[in-house]
């Protein structure tokens, strides 16, 4: 899993594999769950992580916030006791404050969650909030430190380095490929956790895009999906499925023999990329 860019707390629970994969089997189902908005998943983990002084929990989805929208004004105020919500999210978040309080929703709060959420989704709060109650005891615990490039407690995630690509990039030269998608192309993927080579194999036709990303490193090899072009500019889905599930895309615009982009990591962030044609 390290050549995936294994986190810490994967580091610490590897040493309990099957436990490790028990462990990984729930939190996916949680991350990845389409009852709740991922903004709604990291507000409650968020304030979870408030409530139980989780640095490491914080830091990990401060930056999984960002990536789902919340502007950096939004992840401070989780702090905040009395910051303004929707009645939606503040019910949300009165939620959280009463399990880690006592361990029990009270009435009131139960029907405020209820008045816009099914019993799934109700449900899925509670067990969405039990899960990272006990991922902050077991973090705190351990002492697992923050990876590098997380923000510090009660911090949001500083302003991203590497813009997006340009939606009209300049021609800059009559360069032999320029605009080309097509063909093999070695990246760098740009995570806090550290680099990883891949390679793409694009394939062209009428508008899309197909092929595979592989990660050598971790003996991985993604199928492409849901793939299009327009003229220099790319975009295509790339999930993973073992050894964890994840939703992943990736955009970009290619200026010759050279690649720029980024990968969005669903509930994870985004993160650069850039390369040249093999």
């Amino acid at each position: 899993m390290a050549g995936i860019g294994a986190s810490n707390v994967i580091r610490t629970l590897v040493r309990h594999p099957d436990l490790l994969s028990a462990w990984l089997g729930l939190g996916t189902k949680l991350l990845f769950s389409e009852r709740l908005s991922s903004r709604e998943r990291e507000l409650a983990v968020l304030r979870v992580a408030r409530r139980t002084s989780a640095a490491y929990e914080w830091g990990g989805h401060a930056l999984a916030a960002q990536a789902a929208g919340m502007t950096a004004a939004e992840i401070r105020a989780v702090l905040d006791d009395t910051a303004a919500w929707s009645s939606s999210e503040a019910a949300l978040l009165q939620a959280v404050d009463e399990l880690c309080a006592d361990n029990c929703v009270s009435d009131t709060t139960w029907a405020a969650l209820s008045a816009t959420r099914d019993d799934q989704q109700v449900i899925e709060v509670l067990v969405l909030t039990g899960f990272y109650r006990m991922n902050a005891g077991i973090l705190n615990s351990l002492g697992v430190q923050p990876d590098s490039g997380m923000p510090s407690f009660g911090e949001p995630p500083a302003p991203p380095t590497s813009a997006p690509p340009e939606t009209t990039p300049a021609r800059v030269d009559d360069s032999p490929g320029y605009g080309d998608v097509g063909g093999t192309w070695q990246v760098i993927f740009h995570h806090p956790t550290g680099d990883q080579h891949l390679t793409l194999v694009l394939s062209v036709s009428k508008g899309t895009v197909s092929g595979s990303v592989t990660n050598a490193a971790a003996g991985i090899t993604v199928v492409i999906t849901d793939g299009q072009v327009d003229g220099s500019q790319f975009s295509f889905a790339a999930p993973m499925t073992a050894p964890v599930e994840l939703a992943i895309t990736y955009t970009g615009v290619v200026h010759g023999d050279a690649l720029r982009g980024q990968v969005t990591i669903a509930g994870g962030g985004a993160f650069p990329i850039d390369g040249h044609r093999a």
